[in-house]
């Protein structure tokens, strides 16, 4: 059996016209080998990504010193979420303007994965706390320039009937990578150092048949754009893109609404369902939640392109995370504990697929392609989650029931939100 050429699986940028919005859209269809790769190189991302938060630099903090792990594990996400929010609008605006015939969007996701990963190589071996937070400041820039590359290439190369089906391959992996980097970095890899270099490795092998071996078109001169630089440094604006925006609503609201309820979801389990093993009632919680969020992820990224009717998809995640939310809220027991965890797998396991081709399809210039995802990337880190936690549990004096209502309100907003797009069904 003879491979396909990497030099076949390309998808150029169209010529024709979506007369409402008169952004110029891909029109050749990817190959599976594409959305194959694709997919690896964003497993590679949330490798680098999902790992420091979820276990990582809890770990690197703990050997650095015990006594203070809770604060240099804050301070070291801090540094990280900070630089990305200010990063990831910067990078889309020079994203746009890059002209390369190597091609300006895998230029930038290669500089990035090649700044994260060896900066990331680096943190586990030094243990100096400035030092540290300076290598993780690079990390998160180089994750930034790979997160603005990867995002834009589903709306320059991906036609609209693929994009759910490119957007699963941006969601599956982010869950595989979570479950599969835990196991690696937890069972397999003890020594902390250790782990840090493997990751990084790993995470840049994942990159390159998809960054080296096929092809990005080269970008018309219509789609580059000119002039002066600051005024891209401005965002949309609202009366001329408002789908844009109730777009950008969605993702910000129901994200925040998920990690509300996910953040404290242990102390859930120890303090109000009183389980004689938190950790472990945890993590089989976890297990179930990605089981179901892979195979929804999967399948709603397939519906919604045959459908090509992203919203009444994204409603129904974010109204599944709803129901999961008020589930232990209104039934604080193991067993609601387990339906909410399906629930909560299917529904964000679909809005991670539908969620992303619904943004891509809103888009309200295809000159700045990379700033205007760059800008809703940026917005979905902004601090709501602890912010309405934090005021929740102070104020009903840990009531963890009413913290869930609060979880269902806010990702509620959200499916509100996605109500108000009116350009795309």
């Amino acid at each position: 059996m003879t491979m396909p050429s990497p030099e076949l699986p390309v998808a150029p940028v169209g010529t024709d016209e979506d007369a409402k919005h008169g952004i110029v859209r891909p029109s050749r269809p990817v190959s599976g080998l594409w959305l194959w790769l694709f997919g690896l190189a964003w497993f590679g991302f949330w490798l680098l990504v999902m790992l420091p938060g979820q276990i990582m630099l809890a770990q690197l903090a703990k050997a650095l010193d015990e006594a203070e792990k809770v604060s240099l594990t804050s301070l070291f996400q801090g540094v990280m979420l900070v630089t990305i929010v200010v990063a990831v609008p910067l990078v889309g605006v020079l994203c746009d303007r890059t002209t390369v015939r190597w091609g300006r969007r895998r230029t930038w996701a290669m500089g990035g994965f090649i700044t994260a990963a060896v900066a990331f190589a680096m943190v586990g071996q030094v243990d100096s706390v400035p030092r540290i937070c300076l290598l993780l400041g690079l990390v998160a820039i180089g994750e930034s320039c790979v997160l603005v590359g990867l995002s834009a290439m589903i709306a320059d190369q991906v036609p609209v009937p693929q994009r759910g089906r490119a957007s699963a391959a941006f969601g599956v992996p982010q869950v595989i990578a979570l479950a599969g980097g835990m196991v690696l970095v937890t069972e397999v890899i003890k020594d902390v150092p250790t782990a840090w270099w493997v990751i990084a490795g790993l995470a840049l092998l994942c990159c390159l048949p998809f960054l080296v071996l096929l092809r990005e078109p080269v970008a018309s001169a219509k789609a580059i754009p000119e002039g002066p630089i600051l005024p891209e440094l401005t965002p949309p604006s609202p009366t001329k893109a408002p789908d844009y925006y109730w777009a950008m609503a969605t993702r910000v609201l129901i994200n925040a609404g998920n990690l509300i309820g996910t953040t404290y979801l242990l102390f859930y389990v120890a303090d109000v369902l009183h389980r004689p093993n938190p950790d472990g009632a945890v993590l089989t919680l976890t297990l179930v939640y990605l089981v179901f969020c892979v195979i929804a992820t999967y399948a709603a990224g397939l519906a919604s392109d045959r459908s090509l009717r992203r919203k009444p998809l994204v409603m129904i995640s974010g109204s599944l995370q709803v129901a999961a939310a008020l589930t232990l809220a209104i039934s604080p027991t193991w067993t609601a504990a387990m339906v909410a965890a399906a629930l909560l797998g299917v529904g964000y396991g679909a809005f991670l697929s539908v969620d992303q081709a619904l943004t891509t399809d809103v888009l309200p210039d295809d000159r700045t392609r990379a700033r205007d995802l760059g800008l809703i990337n940026a917005a979905q880190h902004l601090p709501i989650a602890p912010l309405v936690g934090f005021a929740v549990l102070i104020l009903t004096g840990e009531n963890y029931r009413a913290l869930y209502v609060a979880s269902a309100v806010v990702m509620a907003l959200g499916v509100w939100s996605v109500t108000r797009i009116r350009s795309v069904a």
